[in-house]
């Protein structure tokens, strides 16, 4: 029987290595001599998933019951625990220094996964609190580090579930492309690596029913940068929802968000809409907030979010549809490496025998088509537009220059920083985050947050000028004087009774630093208002 630790050394050693090639030959090399049973659970855990995709199974074990536990095996206080996991960034990596290294018997990889599937159906705080503190009694620094990181569903090794499924066809001599064409259709990676060793990955079928990655495009701010491509482009609206794909099959429906989170039960009225369509598919589409045939703010939409079984009187005073604009399967013959044309007429195809929304498609011959194309998908209150090369097949979990999303900042603003909290990752223990205000007579009042955009350079050297300007600090977050100037762009702006100025922006990013400008020149509330009675009035 494998230990567990072999594992956890492993994921340690990944972290250290220094580009993807080394990462996929070390993982490989960790699943090459394991078999049955004891490789799908391997391959699950180093690809920081402790159960495959379609079990839909979680261990909901949150930042509180893992510091009890903590504290309970260690010995050592909450507020120290807290504060090493602040400083460092990390609660796995904190546990792992404070756990001691005193001989203990090895817990097993099956073991391991016998302790995870309990503590998933263990519905209780006090019995999810005792089940980590058993698993961190038995554990090195080492294995207590990586089993709270797969707890907390990131182990942040510069190495993710893609560089798994590398690993597999490296160990097993197989292809990547079937790999991977595997791993999606069966939702585990387990199973897709036992499958590899076998050498049976062409007899794995599409499994409906488990979240699978969306296709993912690059983006663009000019019609010019696509201008010699334009034939070869199909052209939809970048509608302003969130992004869905939806499963039906046996009379079942299912929705999973681009978080692979199942949100079904949160739109009752897509499901049930859905389920009137006849046969079985797997489209890709947006839920909108949607009123008198057209779109409305996804500011609406937001108090449907995270709602798990909304009142009747927030379906009725906030309505949702479901847009399609991509079938990824059906009937069961899944269509991914079909080219997007087939795709299309197979959409087209169901939306004519069933009550189906589906995007409309256009064609630009010219950067000036595409924009006029873009003012008009702003009027129908969309974010702007999706270009789609007609030949591309759908790849999953995957970002490339086959799709194109040409969308424009709202607007800029000019902001005052008050406020810094380190990052996560590898900006963890920097600086990064920035919460930022505008001004309000004398005063500045808060808008936002903002956590991308600058380098890792100025960051570094912007840190340094936060630590001088520091006037207070509470636990990660430094208050600071409100000095230094930055440009932010955004997507839209909302109410909001989280900040002082009642406003909030939409996907806020830092443009650049402006130390050319003195916090009396930053953009006024006034100025935040009009942007906000301009984007109320469409």
């Amino acid at each position: 029987m494998t230990a567990y630790r072999a594992l956890a050394e492993t994921l340690d050693a990944v972290a250290k290595d220094r580009g993807k090639l080394a990462k996929i030959a070390r993982l490989a090399e960790a699943l090459a001599p394991l078999e049955g049973e004891e490789l799908t659970v391997a391959a699950r855990l180093l690809s920081g998933n402790p159960f495959a995709e379609w079990e839909q199974a979680v261990t909901s074990v949150g930042w509180s019951t893992v510091a009890r536990a903590t504290s309970e095996v260690t010995g050592w206080d909450l507020e120290t625990i807290g504060a090493c996991a602040t400083a460092i960034g990390d609660l796995g990596e904190a546990v792992g220094l404070l756990l001691s290294d005193e001989p203990r018997e090895p817990m097993t990889i099956l073991e391991v996964d016998a302790r995870l599937r309990d503590l998933s159906r263990e519905r209780k705080a006090a019995g999810k609190q005792a089940a980590v503190a058993a698993m961190l009694r038995r554990a090195s620094p080492v294995e207590g580090k990586y089993l709270l990181k797969t707890l907390s569903g990131g182990l942040r090794i510069g190495a993710d579930v893609t560089t798994v499924e590398e690993a597999v066809a490296r160990a097993f001599g197989a292809g990547r492309e079937e790999v991977a064409r595997a791993h999606r259709d069966s939702g585990d990676i387990g199973e897709t690596a036992t499958a590899a060793r076998e050498g049976r990955l062409d007899e794995i079928r599409f499994r409906p029913f488990h979240p699978i990655g969306f296709m993912l495009a690059t983006p663009i701010e000019q019609a010019e940068e696509v201008a010699a491509e334009l034939p070869d482009f199909a052209v939809e609206d970048k509608y302003d929802g969130i992004r869905a794909h939806a499963h039906k099959a046996e009379g079942r429906v299912a929705l999973y968000s681009r978080t692979l989170d199942d949100v079904t039960a949160q739109f009752p009225e897509v499901a049930e809409a859905l389920g009137r369509i006849p046969g079985s598919f797997l489209l890709d589409g947006e839920i909108l907030a949607w009123r008198d045939g057209r779109p409305v703010s996804f500011f609406r939409l937001q108090r449907r979010l995270g709602r798990k079984a909304p009142s009747r009187e927030l379906l009725e005073e906030i309505p949702v549809a479901f847009v399609a604009y991509d079938c990824l399967a059906r009937e069961g013959n899944t269509l991914f490496e079909s080219p997007w044309t087939d795709r299309r007429a197979a959409l087209d195809s169901i939306a004519a025998s069933g009550d189906l929304l589906v995007s409309p498609v256009f064609r630009a011959e010219t950067p000036a088509d595409l924009d006029r194309l873009f003012d008009e998908a702003r009027e129908r209150g969309n974010e702007g537009l999706m270009c789609k090369r007609v030949d591309s097949p759908y790849q999953a979990g995957k970002r490339g220059r086959a799709w194109r999303k040409y969308k424009k900042a709202l607007a800029t603003l000019d902001v005052v920083v008050t406020a810094v909290q380190q990052g996560n990752g590898k900006r963890a223990g920097m600086l990064s985050d920035y919460t930022f205000a505008v001004r309000d007579g004398d005063r500045f009042v808060n808008i936002g947050k903002a956590y991308s955009g600058l380098t890792d350079e100025e960051i570094r050297r912007m840190g340094s000028e936060f630590q001088k300007l520091t006037v207070a600090k509470y636990g990660p977050v430094r208050a600071v004087e409100p000095r230094v100037v930055i440009e932010v762009s955004f997507d839209s702006i909302q109410r909001s009774a989280r900040h002082k100025s009642g406003f909030a922006l939409r996907f806020p990013r830092i443009v650049r630093l402006r130390p050319d400008k003195n916090p009396e020149e930053a953009d006024t509330l006034e100025t935040v208002a009009g942007i906000y009675e301009r984007i109320a009035a469409r």
